[in-house]
């Protein structure tokens, strides 16, 4: 621990902060002191504050199930405690940025602190080159403007609809494009098979099934 005196002096990683909290008046919650990474419940994810083993660095990273808001290291365990404050209370964004320098927030984040993630993925999958064999697929399910809410991600060239982007657990749609303009569908956890669907049948089929969900 020559890199970390302080922590070593208080006991550990938790301890050091829950200490450096109480002299800063700082609300972080409450601390494990034996565990490292710390990590920290709050209502916009869980902070990790771990250590770097080659220099001192506080290793910081806010994570949701299956996203990541934000990741930044600085060598002032006062600075995270901060930060990590400042996640924890709320702070918007735009001024948890420009307070907290090293930290650095992923490009989805103001898009998912509105509450609308969606727009942004389908720019990003629209205009991407490597999904250039997809690109018709998209173009069609995005013209329609109720299917365009749904957030899209593409893995191994076939495209998934989520009803919730922050919820991996979520009703989704699974659209893969066959030879002839052709198309499968299949909704994920359902106790159904690929279901072969036309082009002219595509857009309403997927309606349909975005209208059970909100039923």
């Amino acid at each position: 621990m020559d890199l970390y005196p302080d922590v070593a002096a208080a006991g550990g990683l938790g301890a050091a902060m829950a200490a450096v909290a109480e002299r800063r008046r700082c609300d972080i919650g409450p601390v494990a002191s034996a565990a490292v990474p710390v990590r920290i419940g709050t209502d916009r994810g869980v902070v990790s504050v771990g250590l770097a083993a080659e220099e001192r660095l506080f290793l910081i990273g806010i994570h949701t199930p299956g996203f990541t808001w934000a990741l930044g290291s600085t060598d002032d365990l006062g600075r995270a405690v901060e930060a990590v404050a400042a996640w924890r209370a709320g702070v918007p964004l735009v001024d948890f940025e420009g307070a907290f320098e090293f930290m650095e927030l992923d490009e989805f984040a103001p898009a998912l602190e509105a509450g609308n993630p969606a727009p942004l993925q389908w720019s990003r999958l629209l205009s991407s080159d490597f999904h250039a064999d997809q690109r018709s697929l998209l173009n069609r399910i995005h013209e329609d403007d109720r299917l365009r809410l749904l957030f899209p991600t593409i893995t191994h060239g076939v495209v998934r609809l989520r009803v919730d982007a922050m919820d991996g657990g979520s009703r989704q749609f699974l659209v893969r494009e066959l030879p002839g303009m052709r198309y499968e569908v299949m909704t994920v956890g359902a106790e159904t098979d690929w279901l072969e669907v036309s082009a002219a049948d595509l857009i309403a089929h997927l309606r349909g099934l975005q209208g059970e969900e909100q039923e």
